[in-house]
């Protein structure tokens, strides 16, 4: 996944004129937490988002153009704050299953996580996979029923519900374009982790006998060949290079 984030940050770096340096990001799974070292988190994300604003961006503009589909800047605030949401949500899993060193090694990862989100570049070129990846799902064919699509938006909210940091992080955005925005995110999501899961069967089926982490690192290496196919068939206009 790490060189799939990389080729999308050159593109995006390619076309802003800008040089970058980027991270390796694990994907979090979903779970609560409160606390004062998260409500520092709250604070810069609603901070950023000003800044960016402050730049020149309003929430219409155009940032990017995928085969016809324009994605506006407040759909690149949304997943930077569905991001940074799932950030809260899974530091709370590792604060009720971790202590000592392996959990202060974990909050500090996660501090580093948000920090890594805040980045123009990274929420764009994760919003461009998830999109991209969701197309392609439609284009073999699969799809996932509304009623699934329900019960993952209804378990998020409740999760998200109980989280101090992750409420404040979602009250301050737009509640009609948060609302709007959530069983599309959602239904993408879904669609592209079929993708993931279908190419980890398929590993399983070659190899079964492997070990888990040969399991992950195949599976990852098949989903970037994938991706990166499916990035050459699209058109992709990166618009938000005009405002720099």
């Amino acid at each position: 996944m790490k060189r799939i984030l990389f080729t999308l940050l050159s593109l995006l770096i390619i076309s802003f004129g800008l040089a970058a340096c980027q991270q390796d990001e694990k994907q979090p799974e979903a779970e609560s937490r409160a606390g004062a070292e998260s409500q520092t988190g709250a604070k810069s994300h609603t901070e950023k988002s000003k800044s960016a604003q402050s730049d020149g961006f309003t929430a219409e503009d155009k940032v990017v153009t995928i085969s016809g589909k324009v994605l506006s800047y407040e759909d690149l605030q949304f997943y930077q704050l569905m991001n940074k949401v799932d950030i809260q949500l899974n530091r709370s899993v590792d604060e009720k299953n971790l202590e000592g060193e392996n959990l202060k090694e974990k909050l500090a990862y996660w501090d580093e996580q948000l920090k890594y989100h805040d980045n123009f570049h990274v929420n764009l070129s994760k919003m461009i996979e998830q999109h991209a990846m969701y197309l392609l799902a439609r284009e073999k064919g699969l799809d996932v029923e509304s009623a699934a699509v329900a019960k993952t938006v209804e378990e998020f909210t409740a999760k998200a519900k109980q989280n101090e940091v992750a409420s404040l992080l979602i009250s301050e955005f737009p509640s009609d374009a948060y609302k709007n925005r959530l069983n599309n995110y959602f239904t993408e999501k879904l669609l592209t982790q079929q993708i993931y899961d279908t190419l980890k069967a398929d590993v399983i089926k070659e190899k079964p006998d492997a070990p888990e982490i040969e399991i992950a690192y195949d599976t990852s290496k098949n989903y970037e060949e994938l991706y990166q196919s499916q990035i050459a068939s699209l058109e992709i206009k990166i618009n938000a290079a005009e405002k720099q």
